[in-house]
C-alpha cells in the first residue's frame, strides 16, 4: 500500500513507524522540510520504497506546490498526515484525500 505522509514544515517527528497502518509498502513524501523529510529518513533507513513529488517551479512558477500536491493524492492509497492545525497546504491535501474517498489518517500536533 502507497502512503502519502504529509505535514507542517514546522514539525517534527521521531518514530514515523510507530504510525504507520499495516501493509504499507511504499512512502510517498513532497520533499520539503519538516515532516517530509522525517518520511523520507524513515523510508530509507528502513529499506522502504519511497516516491517523492518534488515542486516543479520551472515548469509550474507558484502554483509548483499545489501541482505537486494533486500528484500525491492521485499516487498515493491513503495518508498520514501531521498538521498543526494552521498549515493550509495540509489541510488542503488531506481535504482532498478525502473527497477520493482514501483512508485518511490526521495526528494535531
Amino acid at each position: 500500500m502507497k502512503l502519502a505522509i504529509i505535514g507542517s514544515r514546522g514539525l517534527w517527528v521521531e518514530d514515523v513507524g510507530a504510525y504507520l497502518p499495516p501493509g504499507v509498502t511504499e512512502l510517498v513524501s513532497g520533499g520539503a522540510k519538516g515532516i517530509d523529510t522525517c518520511a523520507r529518513e524513515y523510508a530509507l533507513s528502513h529499506g522502504l520504497k519511497l516516491t517523492e513529488f518534488l515542486p516543479d517551479y520551472r515548469r509550474y512558477g507558484r502554483a509548483a506546490p499545489l501541482v505537486r500536491n494533486r500528484e500525491i493524492v492521485a499516487y498515493a492509497d491513503q495518508v498520514l498526515a501531521f498538521w498543526d492545525g494552521k498549515s493550509p497546504g495540509t489541510k488542503y491535501v488531506i481535504d482532498q484525500f478525502k473527497k477520493q474517498k482514501k483512508t485518511v489518517t490526521v495526528h494535531l500536533l
